[in-house]
């Protein structure tokens, strides 16, 4: 048997912090991270630990990042 797909709302907060843009990844109303934008690389980064973990070239690897760390971490 095989699983239907469930369709989960992530929803992106940007704003700017010192003059750097953070972005938010929440999930339904619960912030599970960040991405970070730092020059020309973003990073990401857990609300449970706050320390980045993910350096790339682009947002939406960094914003994959977070999902999938979430994801795999989350149970």
């Amino acid at each position: 048997m095989s699983k239907k797909d469930k369709s989960i709302s992530v929803t992106l907060n940007e704003t700017k912090v010192n003059d750097q843009t953070v972005t938010e990844v929440l999930i339904g109303k619960q912030i599970i991270g960040q991405v970070i934008q730092n020059g020309d690389r973003y990073e990401a980064e857990m609300m449970s630990d706050n320390q980045p973990f993910a350096h790339s070239k682009s947002f939406d690897e960094s914003l994959q990042e977070v999902l999938s760390a979430y994801h795999l971490h989350k149970g």
